[in-house]
């Protein structure tokens, strides 16, 4: 089973606190209780909160790409 982080956004005025990372191992520690072997997540290349998420284990697994017309 694969558990899966959809949204994590917190508002700029709280940002720099810590509150992503602590919502992020909440998540983490919640998905481990209840039996998921690996955690996934979606995030767009340029936002800052892939430091995070490579500082709490994460590694690129797939590479989505775009073209605007």
């Amino acid at each position: 089973m694969i558990g899966f982080i959809y949204e994590l956004y917190v508002t700029h005025e709280f940002r720099g606190k810590g509150i992503s990372k602590q919502l992020m191992k909440n998540a983490i520690d919640r998905l481990k209780l209840e039996g998921y072997s690996e955690i996934r997540l979606g995030v767009f290349a340029e936002n800052h909160a892939i430091q995070l998420y490579e500082k709490m284990g994460f590694s690129v697994r797939n590479i989505t790409m775009s073209l605007t017309v």
